[in-house]
Formats: C-alpha cells, structure tokens, sequence
C-alpha cells in the first residue's frame, strides 16, 4: 500500500448510529456518524477517507450531505463506506479523516447511474491510497446489465445481473439466501429460495467460460453466498 505524506483536510469524531438501511439495500453498507458539531462540518460532497477505530486504521469513501438520488429528505447526513469491512460498529467511537474531495453531492436520473458513480469512486479512493483491485478482471457495467471477464461481455438477465452486483458491492459480506431474495425480488421469501439457487446457478454458468477457473460466488455452507475476491 503506498503512504500518503498528506495532511487530511477534515477529521471528523463521532459515534456510529442506525440510519436508515438505504446504503444496505443499494448493495453499500455504510456506518452513520453522529457528531455534536455539525456547524463545523466540511462542505457537502464525497471524499477519500480514512477511519481510525480502536488502533486500527481503515480506508474508504466519506458522503456528507443529502441523498436526493434516493429521497427527498433534506437531512444532512455523514456516511462512510469502508473498505473489506463488515464488523458490527453501531455504538462504537470512529475518527473519519478526510484529504481529497472526489466529487459534489449530485441527483442521478436513474438509481443504476448513481450505483456506477458510486463504484468509480471507490476506485478513485483505492488509487489514491494505492490499493490492489479484489474482483481479479471482473469489470461491471451497470447500463447494459453485463459484465466483462477477460475482455469479454457476459449478459445477464435483470435478476442475475441485481444478485452479482448486491454480492460483488459488499465483498466482505455473506448474504443469507432469504436477504437476496427479499432485497433483489422485493417480496418476502415465502419459501421461494429455490429462485436464489437457481439465479446463482446460472451467474456461474454465464461466467464460467471466461473465468478462468475462478468462482467469483463462493457458497458459504448452512448459511448463503458471498463474492469471492480471494
């Protein structure tokens, strides 16, 4: 990983809370930071970011402002995505260190258009701290519902395409197949899981031709799937 010798331009102190579930439900779990100064908050955009919890030190993508794309609220909120995390903060104390603004806060058209955004700046934010890419030559396009292995495009049907990227947008994460079901087809399961088996049965079989032995969906045994990055 390469060091940054920069001075973050922001540091923000407070204490992570339930929000809303929104990030979650967009396949990008985010920790909600409450501070008690907020007339001092830095100017609304997305930034690179790093988090101090306990004496480990994270990295990842900071939002403060509105979420227009995804309601009309005008609540301003502190979000932070962080990368190759999924441990249970809520409760807990973090420091957020801001250097570089990425982008303004912007309403996007379509909730596809906001999630491709949201991709290009977690690239930004890995190149900026130099870290390693974990989805191998797996590339994502969220326009055309395809993704691209090894220069070539593999077309997904609408649900499959929905399952790989909730899977692929939260790497550390091993989904219950009930948690797909609901967040992918919107209804309860009703015992209708045989309809995640079978979706990721044929991700796999689309993929497996231009993978190059890797499997990208890894079964995680009595509980669900999880991408694989390894």
């Amino acid at each position: 990983m390469k060091e940054k010798l920069n001075e973050p331009i922001y540091t923000l102190t407070g204490t992570v809370i339930h929000g809303r579930g929104i990030g979650k439900h967009v396949g990008t779990p985010t920790a909600n930071i409450a501070i008690e100064k907020k007339d001092f908050l830095p100017k609304t955009g997305v930034y690179v970011a790093d988090i101090l919890l306990g004496d480990k030190r994270y990295y990842g993508v900071t939002h403060i402002g509105t979420r227009p794309t995804l309601d009309n609220d005008s609540f301003v909120s502190i979000e932070t995505y962080i990368f190759d995390f999924d441990k249970d903060i809520y409760g807990c104390t973090i420091t957020v260190n801001l250097y570089k603004k990425l982008r303004e806060v912007r309403k996007f058209n379509e909730l596809s258009l906001l999630l491709e955004q949201i991709a290009n700046d977690r690239t930004m934010a890995q190149e900026f701290w130099g870290l390693k890419q974990t989805n191998h030559t797996l590339h994502i396009d969220v326009n055309r519902h395809c993704v691209i292995l090894e220069q070539q495009e593999v077309y997904l049907s609408t649900n499959e395409f929905e399952v790989l990227y909730l899977l692929l947008q939260s790497p550390q994460t091993a989904f219950t197949k009930e948690q797909i079901y609901e967040q992918i087809w919107h209804e309860p399961t009703n015992n209708h899981l045989h309809a995640v088996e079978n979706t990721i049965f044929q991700i796999r079989k689309r993929l497996k031709p231009y993978c190059m032995g890797h499997e990208y969906i890894k079964t995680v045994i009595g509980y669900g799937y999880k991408f694989n990055s390894e």
